[in-house]
């Protein structure tokens, strides 16, 4: 493990009775403090003089809010400044500043996050209030179910302020609407939360990741690919380095995400009755005021709207897609609500999405060339789906679709290990762009041949004899 692993780790293992202590407390005075106070030590102790930019960013968005107002677009202005800072942000060292150290950099990222979506919060609560007013009813789903839609009051300049250094989530996440940070805040009753059981449950498979991760860093040293000799070696050798260097990879995420939802839920952050029907990054879908209030600890809870990462999906899910919406859940959310819903565009808004979350991630080459192949496998998947899948061979067909997704999550994720375009350009080169290749050879086969199905009446009649059998 580098320092760095090895800090992250310790502020992480150092925040669990610290969101011990913020769940105890039952004043929402004492655990605004609290939460912030630990937070803003953190930013300083561990980004030093890049604190400044905290500070910038904090102060900008809280203008946005107050002074262009909800009705001018405060959330676009918002998310163009806050994404056109943390370009400057990393570009400093062009500017004369110093470039940014790694914790000052997941700081900036997760504060955008929170920065752009306290603004559309905002933008959003006063847009239904004013919808309400005009007898406007409120959105439904594909049910025709009315959607809950929470709204928040206008934050003040403390709140904001407040919300953005809370230590719970401050450097690995999970993300969390200023509405769910407000209702731990607001819980008096939190002492009375069960969190022994969500946490034992949570916190059961680190070891083993823990184990993998530590094992398999012993003997591989992802800077390899990196050097000249690396690929001096077999193309077998190449082709399969991917495997463990994803492993890797991925062990070291599920670790500190793991370790951060049990923050949360030490904190009780995230923790609704399960009645609510929470989903990650968004909180509640049904309406509080309909759901019985009974003492907490009599209630059963769950901490779903703060679930980040589900090992199992990502390892064992057939489907690229949903392999996708495993990862790093919170930020999938963001992205959907903020960017892939909202973008009037449709047809490109897979692409566009995908765009924007390679910019959040930074400014290597490396990360644009990756994540703007994602629609290129969707789309693949999609067609291989439709036009070869069927009941008859769906075990056989998942199985195979999950070796290739696999291969493919791995052939991708080398962007995030040698981050620039042209280290993973030399390295995709070196196996021949087998990732583009098979995806390509499967849309052209897809749309080459496509397999006669037998008309849906015949399917029913089939079916109608069997039930008969």
């Amino acid at each position: 493990m580098s320092t760095d692993e090895i800090i992250y780790m310790l502020m992480l293992f150092i925040s669990l009775p610290l969101g011990y202590l913020v769940k105890k407390t039952s004043g929402a005075r004492e655990k605004t403090y609290l939460c912030s106070g630990v937070g803003v030590a953190m930013v300083v102790i561990l980004c030093g003089l890049h604190t400044f930019h905290t500070v910038a960013t904090i102060s900008s968005t809280i203008l946005i809010i107050k002074g262009v107002g909800w009705n001018r677009h405060c959330h676009t202005v918002s998310f163009i400044f806050n994404f056109s800072y943390i370009t400057f942000f990393r570009a400093g060292s062009y500017f004369g500043l110093k470039p940014p150290t790694a914790f000052s950099n997941v700081v900036m990222l997760l504060l955008t996050l929170k920065l752009v979506g306290i603004a559309f919060e905002v933008h959003d609560s006063h847009k239904l209030k004013k919808n309400r007013e005009k007898g406007i009813p409120d959105p439904t789903d594909r049910q025709g179910q009315k959607k809950y839609m929470p709204v928040i009051e206008d934050p003040s300049v403390l709140d904001i302020v407040h919300y953005s250094y809370c230590f719970v989530g401050l450097l690995t996440g999970p993300y969390f609407k200023f509405k769910t940070y407000q209702d731990m805040i607001n819980n008096s009753k939190s002492a009375k939360v069960p969190t022994i059981q969500p946490l034992i449950e949570k916190m059961k498979v680190l070891p083993l990741l823990a184990i993998l991760f530590l094992g398999l860093s012993f003997y591989l040293r992802l800077d390899d690919m990196k050097e000249d000799a690396f690929y001096q070696e077999p193309l077998w050798y190449r082709l399969g380095y991917m495997v463990p260097a994803f492993m890797v990879f991925r062990m070291r995420m599920y670790s500190a995400w793991i370790l951060s939802e049990c923050v949360c839920i030490t904190a009780a952050l995230g923790a609704y009755p399960k009645a609510l029907k929470s989903r990650s990054g968004q909180g509640p879908v049904i309406d509080p005021q309909h759901v019985k209030e009974s003492d907490p600890s009599e209630c059963e809870y769950d901490f779903e709207t703060i679930h980040n990462i589900d090992p199992y999906k990502c390892d064992f899910t057939p489907t690229f897609r949903d392999a996708m919406r495993g990862w790093n859940m919170s930020v999938q959310w963001w992205l959907k609500n903020h960017v892939f819903i909202r973008f009037p565009i449709k047809p490109l808004s897979t692409l566009v999405t995908m765009l924007v979350s390679a910019y959040w991630h930074g400014i290597y080459g490396g990360y644009y060339l990756s994540l703007l192949t994602v629609p290129i496998i969707l789309i693949a998947e999609d067609i291989m789906i439709k036009n070869f899948r069927t009941e008859q061979n769906s075990v056989t067909f998942d199985w195979i679709n999950w070796l290739f997704r696999m291969r493919g999550f791995e052939y991708l994720s080398i962007a995030f290990l040698v981050l620039s375009g042209s280290a993973l350009l030399r390295y995709w080169a070196s196996i021949y762009f087998i990732g583009h290749v098979i995806t390509i050879g499967f849309i052209v086969l897809g749309m080459m041949y496509k397999p006669k199905r037998k008309p849906k009446t015949e399917d029913a009649a089939r079916n109608s004899e069997k039930k008969l059998e």
